[in-house]
């Protein structure tokens, strides 16, 4: 499958993959110190350095003023209790909306807007549990738009929190039906290597919505060739080509597409492709 993380690119263009994958790493066992009291100040500090180092500079400056107020009000630890309970309450029809500006009377939509973009910051440096903290409580604030519901499923993804992440993406899709990347995301989400009918449906439902969705054409390449369909594998690869997809390398070593490579329509394709690129 294709390798989008469902979330706006990495902002640090200077750090590769393999650079991207050990910050991930780094960041994650700093994490786990910041749960220890005992470790909790040092750590916000060495994680804050870290970011900045990796040009993460808006999550570096929120780790910091965290750090300075560690054991304090900002510490997240119940953020996925208090989400499953506002989304019980959400199911049984009651619109969770108790953070609002009590000048107003209505959702404080800047602090809404504040906290999402914090969401995203902490997303691309892979602080998925501060991530959903900001955009949980971006939509009290106003933010409960399809953005906020599909970025709040990438980051629930990335930390195998797949029920909820589908959750958000089917809300996402219900708030905003012609926004092709949520049913990409949708079809990840329901991926099963005994049953692909709803990975390939949800494709075609991107497809139907954006025609020229690249990405939707590879995954429906990917969820054929697991399905042993070679043909429409190929026509679907052929059209990801045709509209822009351009990742050689990741076409070359897609573990869903291995079936596929080795057969020579798939050697054919490519040749022809890269003729015609002159």
């Amino acid at each position: 499958m294709g390798k989008s993380a469902h979330l706006a690119p990495s902002r640090s263009i200077f750090l590769n993959k393999a650079m991207e994958e050990e910050l991930r790493r780094k960041v994650g066992l700093l994490r786990e110190r910041i749960k220890n009291s005992a470790e909790k100040q040092t750590a916000y500090q060495e994680l804050s350095d870290l970011l900045l180092q990796a040009g993460k500079i808006s999550a570096a400056m929120n780790i910091l003023e965290k750090s300075l107020t560690a054991g304090s009000h900002l510490e997240i630890e119940t953020h996925r209790e208090v989400f499953e309970k506002n989304l019980l309450d959400n199911l049984a029809g009651e619109k969770i909306r108790s953070n609002r500006n009590p000048a107003l009377g209505k959702p404080d939509m800047a602090e809404g807007k504040r906290l999402f973009d914090r969401g995203l910051e902490y997303a691309d440096a892979y602080l998925f549990e501060d991530a959903v903290e900001c955009m949980v409580q971006s939509l009290d604030y106003g933010q409960d738009t399809f953005e906020t519901h599909y970025c709040l499923a990438g980051v629930y993804k990335s930390m195998d929190c797949c029920r909820e992440a589908e959750t958000h993406v089917r809300k996402s899709i219900t708030l905003n039906p012609r926004f092709a990347p949520a049913y990409i995301l949708l079809g990840a989400l329901l991926k099963n290597p005994i049953n692909l009918d709803e990975s390939v449906a949800a494709c075609k439902k991107a497809v139907l919505t954006d025609p020229d969705c690249v990405a939707a054409y590879y995954d429906l390449a990917c969820y054929y060739s697991l399905m042993g369909k070679r043909e429409q594998s190929l026509a679907s690869i052929e059209m990801a080509l045709c509209k822009g997809y351009s990742d050689m390398d990741w076409l070359l070593q897609d573990p869903d597409l291995e079936a596929l490579r080795n057969t020579p329509e798939f050697g054919f394709l490519l040749q022809s492709y890269r003729q015609k690129l002159g």
